[in-house]
C-alpha cells in the first residue's frame, strides 16, 4: 500500500514538474517574442502593436505595453500638429516685418514715415516674442513638468499678475472680488503649487477678459469650496458660441467673435495645463453678457 501512494506520489510530482516546465518554455518563448517585436519598433512605432498568445503570462505585460504605446503614438501626433500650427503662426508676424522693411526701402521716406514703420514693425516684434514665449511654455507644460512645488496665497498671484498686466496694458480695468469667509479663515488662503505658472495663467485669463470686454474690464472673484480655491473669471463680452465650446482649449483656436482682436489663441490652452498640473479643474460658461471661466484649485 506505502509503495502505491509513494509511487502516485513520484507520478504527480513529475506531471506538475512537467507541467509547470512547459509552462515556463511558453513563458519564455513570449518573452523572446515581445523582446524581438520591441526590438523592432521603429520611432514612432506608428499604428504598431505588440502581440502575444492570450493565454499566456505574458498576456498583461503585452497591454500594458500597448497602452504605452498608444499613448505616445498620441502626445506624438498631438506635438506634430502643434508644430504645423505654430509654423502657421510663427511665419504671419515674419511676413508683415519683412513686407514693411521692404516697403521702406523701396523710395526714400520722411524721418516721420521711418518711425511709423519702425513702430508697427517693433509692435509685430513685440507679438512675436509673446507667441514664441508662450509656446515654449506649452512645451514644457506638455511633459507634465512642475519645476517648484510650494505653499502659494492665490489672492497674491492674483494681484501680481493684475499689476503686470496693467503695466503692459494701462487701459484695463480689473476688479477683484473676495468672499467675506476668507476673512474667517485661520491663517491665509494656501495651495500647493508653483507660483509663477500660475501667475502666467492668470494673466492670460485676466487678458482675454478685459480683451472681450466693451469696457476692457474683468470681474474676477474668489472664494473656496470644500476643498478647493474657487477663481471666477467674468468678462462683459458677446461670449462664446456653443458649437465653439467644445474647441476652445485647442492651441490657436480663436472663435468668431475674437478674430478682430489681437491674440494668438494660446491663453486658454496654457492655463488648462497649468491648471491641470496643479491637479484642479478649469470651465468655461458662456452666459447671455460674457463668459465666466472657473478655475479650481486644491487648498493645500
Amino acid at each position: 500500500m506505502l509503495f502505491y501512494l509513494l509511487l502516485g506520489f513520484l507520478a504527480g510530482a513529475a506531471l506538475l514538474g512537467g507541467a509547470g516546465w512547459g509552462q515556463r518554455r511558453r513563458t519564455r518563448r513570449a518573452l523572446a517574442s515581445l523582446t524581438a517585436q520591441v526590438h523592432s519598433l521603429t520611432r514612432p512605432a506608428g499604428a504598431r502593436r505588440l502581440t502575444s498568445p492570450p493565454a499566456a503570462d505574458t498576456f498583461l505585460l503585452t497591454r500594458g505595453l500597448n497602452e504605452l504605446l498608444e499613448r505616445q503614438q498620441a502626445a506624438a501626433d498631438e506635438q506634430q500638429h502643434l508644430v504645423a500650427l505654430a509654423a502657421h503662426q510663427l511665419r504671419t508676424p515674419l511676413t508683415s516685418i519683412t513686407a514693411q522693411i521692404e516697403v521702406t526701402l523701396i523710395r526714400p521716406r520722411s524721418v516721420e514715415r521711418h518711425e511709423e514703420t519702425w513702430r508697427s514693425v517693433l509692435q509685430d516684434i513685440t507679438s512675436f516674442n509673446h507667441l514664441a514665449d508662450d509656446l515654449l511654455l506649452l512645451a514644457q507644460l506638455s511633459a507634465g513638468r512642475l519645476t517648484t512645488l510650494r505653499p502659494v496665497a492665490p489672492d497674491e498671484v492674483l494681484y501680481r499678475a493684475g499689476a503686470k498686466l496693467k503695466a503692459r496694458r494701462p487701459g484695463y480695468e480689473i476688479e477683484l472680488d473676495f468672499d467675506p469667509l476668507l476673512a474667517e479663515l485661520p491663517g491665509p488662503l494656501t495651495i500647493f503649487g508653483d507660483a509663477d505658472l500660475l501667475e502666467h495663467a492668470f494673466r492670460h485669463l485676466l487678458d482675454n477678459g478685459c480683451r472681450f470686454s466693451p469696457g476692457q474690464r474683468v470681474q474676477v472673484r474668489l472664494s473656496l469650496d470644500e476643498k478647493n480655491a474657487v477663481l471666477q473669471f467674468q468678462d462683459r463680452g458677446p461670449g462664446i458660441a456653443a458649437h465653439e465650446l467644445p474647441y476652445v482649449f485647442e492651441p490657436f483656436f480663436i472663435g468668431e467673435n475674437g478674430r478682430q482682436l489681437p491674440g494668438h489663441g494660446l491663453g486658454l490652452p496654457l492655463a488648462q495645463r497649468v491648471v491641470q498640473l496643479h491637479r484642479g479643474s478649469i470651465a468655461i460658461a458662456a452666459e447671455p453678457a460674457g463668459t465666466v471661466v472657473t478655475v479650481r484649485l486644491p487648498l493645500k
